[in-house]
């Protein structure tokens, strides 16, 4: 019978980018405690607005008149909707993180892209922007 060679795992190296007691101490959580009402807000106002949005798209979708006039303020809403929903996502991770005793924790790239956080904001960002931009380039084409 042979036996398995359990090999030490990335995690169990203290020189890595991962958690452990030395980069990471045990009562991390009791000196990030100051950051839970800011992330509780950020929770609540994306919530709210991520309602708001949904209200907003539901309004443009339903109606014929709407929908086929303010096409772009549809997409825009949207747009605005992946922000806010990812302002709410954060906000419960991030807090999660913070309950976990895991806030200050080091990660790697990797771990980082294995969340959600990063996809929205990159999206929530940038979609805003460039249908404000489509906004304005019809209507310079509108004007001339």
């Amino acid at each position: 019978m042979s036996s398995i060679v359990q090999l030490p795992s990335c995690r169990d190296n203290t020189h890595n980018a991962y958690w452990n007691n030395e980069t990471a101490k045990p009562d991390q959580s009791i000196a990030n405690a100051s950051l839970l009402p800011a992330l509780l807000a950020y929770v609540i106002a994306g919530g709210i607005a991520s309602a708001f949005n949904i209200l907003c798209i539901l309004t443009f979708v339903t109606k014929k008149n709407l929908r086929e006039k303010y096409l772009l303020f549809a997409v825009l809403a949207f747009a605005n909707l992946i922000n806010t929903f990812f302002m709410f996502i954060s906000g419960l991770l991030r807090r999660q993180m913070i309950f976990a005793n895991q806030y200050t924790q080091l990660r790697s790239t990797f771990e980082c892209l294995l969340q959600p956080g990063p996809h929205l904001q990159l999206l929530g960002g940038q979609l805003p922007a460039v249908v404000i931009l489509l906004m304005d380039a019809e209507r310079l084409i509108a004007v001339y």
